[in-house]
Formats: C-alpha cells, sequence, structure tokens
C-alpha cells in the first residue's frame, strides 16, 4: 500500500470521528471510548508533520479533549496511590529528559504519545465511575476487536502477509524452515510478536460474560479455539508462553465451567496440530530456544549496564535507540539500504528499567503490580472469577513482555492499560454479583 492510502485512512477515521461526535445524541465521553476499541485497528496509523509522528488516535484524543469533553461527577479524584506514582513517573520521565547525554525527535513523539495515552486513561477511569455496567461495554468492544483480528487474518491466508496496513513489514514476518518459509501472520499488527499478545490476552476476556445463553457461551467457547489457532500462526513463543501461564492461574482457581471450556481448547488445539503442525508457524520456528537466548543474552546484558550507568532516572524517554547508536552501535539491524538500531533491548523489562531508570521502572509496574495483589486479595473472599479472569490476561502480558518491548505499539499499549483499568475497576467495587 503507497503513502497516499495512509493519507486517506487516515483522514477517512479522522472525519468519521468528528462526524460522529458532532451528530451523535448519545454521550460523547463514551462515543469517543467506544471509536478507539471498535476502530482499533486503525488507531495507530501516522502522518508525519515535520518530523513529528502523529497517530490518528493522538488526533482524535487531542481533538476530543479541546473540542466535546465533558467533565462527569464522578472524575477521578486527584489524590491516592496511583495518583502518586504517576505524578513520580512524570517527574521520573522530566528528569531523565534534562539529565539525556542527547535527544531526538523520537522524544518528542513519545511525549505526545504518553500524553494522549493518559487521557484515554483517565476518561476510561471516569466513565467505569459513572457506570457499572460500562464494564461490560468495554469488555464487548474488546470481543469485537478480537474477532475483526480473524477477519484480518483470514484475508492474510487469501492473499497472504504483504496484505498489510502497515508502512513496513516487520522483518519477523518470515520465518524460514528446512525446505519451506511459513509466514508468521501478523494479523493488523506489524510484529507477529504483538498479535501473538494481543490474541493472548484477550482469549480471556471472551470468558467474561453477563446473563448469555448457552448458544452465546459455545460462541465465545469457539472464539476461544480460534484465538489459540490465531497464535499458532503468528509463532509467538513467548506470548504462548504467557497464555499458558494465565490456564495456569485459571485451573488453579478457576470454576468448573470454566476449567471445562479451557480443557476443551487445549484438546481442540492438540487435535489440530497433530494433523496439521506444519501450516503453524510456531511449530516451524527456524532457530531454537537455546539460540534466541543466546542472541538475546549478549543484548540484555548491554542493556543492564547501560541502566547500571543510569541508575535512578533513565537515558530518557525513547532515548534508546540514540542511546546505543552511540555507546552500544553493535546493537543493529540491516535492510537492503539502510542500518537500524535497536529501538529496546529484546526485553520489554530492560527497556523501561534503561529509559525510566529503577525509580520510573517501579512507577511503572505499581499500575500492573498493585491492582493484580489486591484482585487476588478480593477474589479469595467473594469468588468473582471476572478478576480471575482480567489477572490471568494481564499475567499473559507479564510473560510475553520479556522478549519483546510489545508497549511500542500504540494498541498493545491501549489493550493493557484498558484490562488494568476494568480490573481496578471491578475490585473497587467489590462485588460477586453482575452489574
Amino acid at each position: 500500500m503507497g503513502f497516499n492510502v495512509f493519507q486517506l485512512l487516515y483522514a477517512l477515521f479522522a472525519l468519521l470521528f468528528l462526524a460522529i461526535m458532532v451528530f451523535t445524541s448519545k454521550d460523547k465521553n463514551r462515543q469517543y471510548l467506544q471509536f478507539v476499541l471498535l476502530a482499533f485497528p486503525f488507531m495507530s496509523i501516522t502522518v508525519n508533520i515535520n518530523l513529528i509522528e502523529i497517530a490518528v488516535f493522538d488526533f482524535i484524543t487531542f481533538s476530543f479533549l479541546i473540542l466535546f469533553y465533558t467533565p462527569k461527577a464522578s472524575s477521578l479524584k486527584l489524590n491516592g496511590t496511583y495518583y502518586n506514582f504517576f505524578l513520580l513517573l512524570c517527574l521520573v520521565i522530566v528528569c531523565g529528559i534534562l539529565f539525556a547525554e542527547s535527544l531526538t525527535i523520537e522524544t518528542l513523539c513519545m511525549g505526545i504519545k504518553f500524553a494522549s495515552t493518559t487521557i484515554f486513561a483517565k476518561l476510561l477511569i471516569d466513565e467505569c465511575n459513572h457506570e457499572a455496567g460500562f464494564f461490560y461495554t468495554i469488555i464487548d468492544c474488546l470481543k469485537i476487536t478480537l474477532v475483526t483480528s480473524f477477519v484480518f487474518l483470514g484475508l492474510q491466508f487469501v492473499f497472504g502477509s504483504d496484505f498489510t496496513f502497515e508502512k513496513t513489514t516487520n522483518m519477523n514476518v518470515i520465518s524460514t524452515v528446512v525446505g519451506d518459509a511459513v509466514d508468521r501472520l501478523p494479523s493488523f499488527f506489524q510484529d507477529p510478536q504483538n498479535y501473538a499478545q494481543f490474541v493472548a490476552a484477550t482469549s480471556f476476556l471472551l470468558l467474561i460474560n453477563r446473563n448469555l445463553t448457552n448458544k452465546m457461551l459455545y460462541f465465545n467457547y469457539s472464539l476461544l479455539v480460534l484465538s489459540i489457532l490465531a497464535l499458532l500462526f503468528s509463532g509467538g513463543r513467548a506470548a504462548f508462553g504467557g497464555w499458558v501461564a494465565g490456564v495456569a492461574i485459571i485451573a488453579l482457581l478457576g470454576k468448573a465451567q470454566i476449567r471445562y471450556a479451557i480443557f476443551f481448547t487445549i484438546l481442540s488445539i492438540v487435535v489440530l496440530a497433530y494433523n496439521f503442525g506444519d501450516s503453524f508457524a510456531l511449530l516451524n520456528r527456524n532457530s531454537d530456544i537455546s539460540e534466541a537466548y543466546d542472541v538475546r543474552y549478549a543484548i540484555w546484558t548491554d542493556a543492564f549496564g547501560i541502566f547500571l550507568d543510569h541508575p535512578f532516572f533513565g537515558i530518557g524517554l525513547g532515548n534508546y535507540s540514540n542511546y546505543v547508536s552511540i555507546h552500544n552501535p553493535d546493537q543493529f539491524f540491516e535492510s537492503p539500504t539502510e542500518i537500524f538500531y535497536f529501538d529496546f533491548p529484546e526485553s520489554g523489562y530492560l527497556k523501561l528499567l534503561t529509559e525510566f531508570g529503577a525509580i520510573g521502572f517501579i512507577s511503572v509496574f505499581a499500575f500492573v503490580v498493585i491492582p493484580v495483589y489486591k484482585g487476588f486479595h478480593l477474589f479469595f473472599k467473594n469468588k468473582d472469577m471476572n478478576l480471575i479472569l482480567l489477572i490471568a490476561a494481564i499475567a499473559s502480558w507479564l510473560v510475553g513482555f520479556y522478549t519483546v518491548y510489545s508497549l511500542a505499539d500504540l494498541r498493545i499499549r491501549l489493550l493493557i492499560m484498558t484490562i488494568i483499568i476494568l480490573l481496578i475497576d471491578r475490585y473497587k467495587r467489590g462485588i460477586v454479583n453482575d452489574y
């Protein structure tokens, strides 16, 4: 697809959003949130304005804030643990930028992305606080987005992995095996590893429901099987390990009905893998785990050394590629026409540790660890399975995150942020019965 197509898609979704905001009679705050999640595949399309990269999501978020936002009486209160950690993270980002040896335009671009995702999170928290049932509205939007990814995956089976609206094809898409080549299909993502993390996390949300008929329950179970099939076609080993970790949590703590659904899914996948294993990229990777580990270990060692040199505030937001181009120039890969320096050290955790330092790293994961801890604590009191399913989704991402900085993709950032906010909303209400 040419650049003109990207401009057309960008304009189409920007104008569609503005038209909805102008003409809708419904709550505009909720319409914004639902639009973002339902148009999820297209939110990361970007245009460059004087070297500054602006995504569709950034444009509609800032436009909404300026033109259409309506404060709610139950808006987020500026106090408490999460707010304090957010302020600490902002302070770390500012200090990291001020103390950085050098910066590029990438830091400004990342600052814009940080601001827009913060606005989204604030609005989602407000709407969940305002109406309890909005929890399920968001879950339904994420389920629809998952189905959309299956449709896009199906089109890639027909037209090949080149069917994409990403500007470049990720090097992970092609995985060569003996005598053949197996495409690692990424659906509407650029990197199949990100798609793997997406389906691994959202698959657990399929088990969250409210008063569904048996027919709809079986439909959700069928989508669960499709989710793991999609994961196998993506070839994401770490994400598959994350899904297994989530399954382990459910196996230990889940109700019988959910355990049966998981067992049925695993049995179906085993049968399909046995009969059609040659078609799944995950089962036909050209590098073994030990080889991949050896390559990553050298990069991890360098990254940890960078952290030790900048232990408190890191090297600066979005500054990893610039930093290694000067201090670790061996961290690069080549295209036929250009050299690219790594923008993350083959680990999401080390990416945050190097760019934010220990203080920022703790601040970021406070937003993950605290909700998970409180979710477990409440579950043992009221046995609300929705808490466990949300925790399983987060756990699947946490495992996959150790090999890839998936938060670089706007859509993974929005997905994980949304799941965490839903978990916070669920435990704050402290209920067992459906809303």
